[in-house]
């Protein structure tokens, strides 16, 4: 896979914690989402390890893991207030009626 970054083709050879990521990122089943952070959460702590262990120039994808990591945490933040969100959208829907 092959992305623009700054002007120049970045060859990313292991695309799984994206993969994983976006499940997470486009889930909608509640009873599935924390399986899903989990799964994109361990994909991006092996991929961390790779390149710890490799001399990739890698500063750009370190960035986009770091910032994977911090969008699965508020997911995850969001997903335990659950209920009240589910609260606050039945209250939207009443009003929007």
């Amino acid at each position: 896979m092959f992305r623009l970054v700054r002007n120049k083709a970045l060859r990313v050879k292991n695309v799984l914690w994206q993969e994983k990521y976006i499940e997470a990122m486009l889930e909608f089943d509640e009873r599935e989402l924390s399986a899903k952070i989990a799964a994109a959460k361990k994909a991006i702590d092996q991929r961390i390890g790779e390149l710890n262990r490799s001399d990739e120039d890698s500063e750009e994808e370190r960035w986009a893991l770091s910032d994977a990591l911090r969008g699965l945490h508020v997911l995850a933040q969001a997903e335990c207030q659950g209920p009240r969100s589910s609260m606050l959208d039945k209250r939207q829907r009443l009003e929007a009626s």
